[in-house]
C-alpha cells in the first residue's frame, strides 16, 4: 500500500524563530562599525549587549527589545515584541559646539531635560548612568570630557571650591624634577621618627612625678 503524503505539515510541528532577522553580512558590518567607532576611546568599563544590535549606534538609556504573547479571551498565544520608543533627533553639546543627529529613545530625552543638556547627561559619574550610555555615549562622553570648554569649566569649579592645585613639573614624579625618591621617602621616615609627640598625662601620673622629683628620684 502506498502511503499518501499530505499536502500540509503537522499542526503540532513546534517553529523555531531565530532571535535576530539580520543577515550574516549585516552582523559583521555592524561590530567592524563599533570596532571603528571605539578604536581611539578607552575601553568600554561594561559588557556590550549583542542581542539588539541597533543600540549601539544611538542613545537608548539601557532600552532593550522585549518579546511577549497577545493573550485574547480565547488564550491562544502569539508571539509579539515591543520595541523601544526611539526617535531621531537632534541634540546640541555645548562643550563641542556641536549638533548630534542621533537615535534616541524619549526617556533618555527626558532626562537631558531634566539635568540640564547634553553634557551633564554623558558626563555623569554614577555607575547606573555609565552602563547606559552605550558605546555611542561612551565615545560622547569621552569627546565631551577632552573638550577645552569643559576643561575650562572644571578649572572654574575648582577655583569656587578652593581646590587650586599648583602646576606640577613635566618631568615624571621619580625624574630628575624630584631627586633620588629612596632619599626622599627614608627623609620623611627619620623625620617622623625624630617627631616626639607629647601625650597628655592624667592627675594622678602628674601627682607620682611630682612626689619623685621631692624624693630626688626625678629630675
Amino acid at each position: 500500500m502506498n502511503s499518501i503524503s499530505h499536502p500540509f505539515k503537522p499542526f503540532a510541528q513546534v517553529f523555531v524563530r531565530a532571535f535576530s532577522a539580520a543577515s550574516v553580512a549585516a552582523k559583521k558590518h555592524s561590530k567592524r562599525r563599533l570596532q571603528h567607532m571605539l578604536r581611539n576611546v578607552p575601553p568600554y568599563p561594561y559588557p556590550i549587549q549583542h542581542t539588539f544590535k541597533q543600540s549601539w549606534f544611538g542613545l537608548y538609556g539601557g532600552k532593550h527589545i522585549q518579546f511577549g504573547n497577545n493573550v485574547p479571551e480565547s488564550q491562544y498565544k502569539t508571539r509579539r515584541e515591543w520595541l523601544p520608543n526611539v526617535r531621531h533627533r537632534s541634540v546640541f553639546s555645548r562643550a563641542l559646539n556641536q549638533h548630534f543627529s542621533i537615535d534616541i529613545t524619549t526617556s533618555v530625552l527626558r532626562t537631558i531635560d531634566k539635568v540640564g543638556g547634553l553634557d551633564a547627561y554623558l558626563t555623569g559619574s554614577k555607575p547606573a548612568r555609565i552602563r547606559t550610555l552605550g558605546p555611542t555615549g561612551w565615545r560622547l562622553r569621552w569627546r565631551v570630557m577632552n573638550s577645552s570648554r569643559y576643561q575650562r569649566q572644571l578649572e572654574e569649579e575648582r577655583k569656587a571650591l578652593g581646590l587650586v592645585v599648583d602646576a606640577m613639573p613635566q618631568e615624571s614624579m621619580f625624574g630628575e624634577a624630584y631627586g633620588d625618591v629612596s632619599g626622599l621617602v627614608s627623609g620623611m621616615v627619620t623625620e617622623a621618627e625624630a617627631e616626639v609627640v607629647e601625650v597628655e598625662k592624667t592627675p594622678a601620673q602628674l601627682l607620682v612625678e611630682k612626689i619623685e622629683r621631692l624624693k630626688g628620684l626625678r629630675k
